[in-house]
């Protein structure tokens, strides 16, 4: 019987928020993996130079984050330009020119612990950089969480993350400065990835991820309060969720909220009304696309279409089929962070069994039985209910109903119906 149950357990995590389709979520373990080849350099030349280094481009009474979008998923970064300035700008000058959108993280060094990139001619160490380079700053105690730009020497322009304390290259870099600290959900991704070396068989030191990790693009944030007016909303909803209602989309939505805000998301349904701050100081992308989505009444009369007590969740958002098997609103959003845990109260992005497949299908974690779903730790938490709410989402679980043929298990009894969700902002 011990047995059966940890089958039992297996098969629950397997289908836990797949979307729709026959996607397969099995775990291969391989003894034996060739060493991975990556893909050729973005700019193969001098494509990518510059005759000095840039003027100041950043504000230094504002703070900056840098927002990697990798093919792993999202990695932000709060930057630092009272540490070291003159590299912070210079990097967020690059970034901001697409100096290291489509280059590979080319190397992983668990024995150092850190990962590195930010090579466009050649993919790796012996890249000749932008051109120029700016004063490293003095030297400070390395720690996990850091972002590394490599200032001075051969090797300028180059990032290394670094994921643990002990840190050490190889070989050794000259000019290395911080310019900032990885935030805590965004670190897990740096460590799935360095976790996932192969060694390189030509060389006595170091290799890469199993498979290619890219840097999409690199977005330069300010996370100063915003003045009132200043951001963008030509191409958002109103705010106050007068306009019509939208459910397909030609690609994601711009960021509509303000990053100094807050903003509750308010569930009207018809077993009562649930509140969830969403958060985003963490998860930006993610938060910013539920809201939006909810101010085109995405979500207005949809149903709460599954329960499951045995892992602890409620899930809903899909206004075409009212199942997972849902078309989404067209587009989907990058993963923003990994090794999540999930407790009781929080708001979960649903998605397929892909990284950054995530679009607008979401699930409530309600009871205990979520802490099932740590070992995957994929699905990113981008809010939190309080009790009162959390209350309400414990008697829509309580009022499960296994449904025969429904491969997902089964939903509430009666059904529950999404009749809006509104989005409320202050501070």
């Amino acid at each position: 019987m011990l047995i059966a149950g940890v089958i039992v357990v297996a098969v629950v995590i397997f289908w836990l928020v797949v979307r729709g389709g026959d996607e397969s979520a099995t775990e291969v373990i391989v003894e034996d993996i060739d060493f991975p080849d990556l893909p050729p350099p973005p700019a193969p030349g001098a494509e990518r130079t510059y005759e000095s280094a840039p003027d100041q481009f950043l504000d230094p009474g504002l703070r900056y984050s840098a927002v990697f979008d990798t093919s792993r998923g999202v990695i932000r970064v709060s930057l630092d330009q009272e540490l070291s300035p003159e590299a912070v700008n210079a990097f967020a000058v690059l970034a901001d020119d697409g100096y290291y959108d489509g280059t590979a993280i080319f190397h992983t060094d668990p024995i150092g612990g850190y990962i590195q990139g930010g090579s466009p001619h050649t993919n790796n160490a012996d890249d000749p950089g932008p051109g120029f380079t700016v004063a490293s700053a003095e030297s400070v105690d390395y720690q996990a969480g850091q972002l590394l730009l490599s200032a001075e020497g051969s090797s300028t322009g180059q990032l290394l993350f670094l994921a643990e304390d002990d840190f050490q290259p190889s070989p050794p870099m000259s000019g290395l400065t911080v310019l900032g600290q990885i935030e805590d959900n965004s670190l897990g991704l740096i460590r799935a990835i360095l976790n996932s070396h192969v060694d390189d068989p030509d060389t006595s030191f170091g290799g890469r991820p199993s498979e290619s990790v890219i840097i999409n693009s690199i977005d330069i944030q300010t996370t100063e309060t915003t003045p009132e007016g200043s951001i963008d909303l030509s191409g958002c909803p109103p705010a106050d969720g007068s306009g019509p209602q939208v459910l397909d989309f030609d690609g994601p939505q711009p960021m509509c909220l303000d990053p100094s805000r807050q903003y509750t998301a308010v569930f009207d349904t018809t077993a009562g009304e649930m509140r969830i701050a969403l958060d985003v100081a963490n998860t930006p992308i993610t938060a910013n696309n539920f809201a939006v989505l909810a101010r085109y009444h995405y979500y207005d009369d949809t149903l709460l279409f599954r329960t499951d007590p045995s892992i602890g969740i409620i899930q809903g958002g899909a206004p075409h089929t009212n199942s997972p098997s849902d078309p989404g609103p067209g587009y989907t959003i990058p993963d923003e962070g990994s090794e999540f845990t999930y407790e009781p109260g929080q708001i979960v992005m649903a998605r397929t069994a892909a990284p950054n497949s995530a679009s607008a299908q979401f699930f409530f974690a309600v009871n205990e039985n979520t802490a099932l779903l740590n070992n995957q730790g994929t699905y990113v938490v981008f809010g939190q209910m309080d009790g009162a709410s959390l209350a309400v989402a414990e008697a829509i679980l309580a009022s499960h109903e296994d449904q025969p043929g429904n491969p997902l298990g089964g939903g509430p009894s009666p059904q529950v119906i999404v009749n809006s969700v509104t989005i409320e902002e202050s501070g």
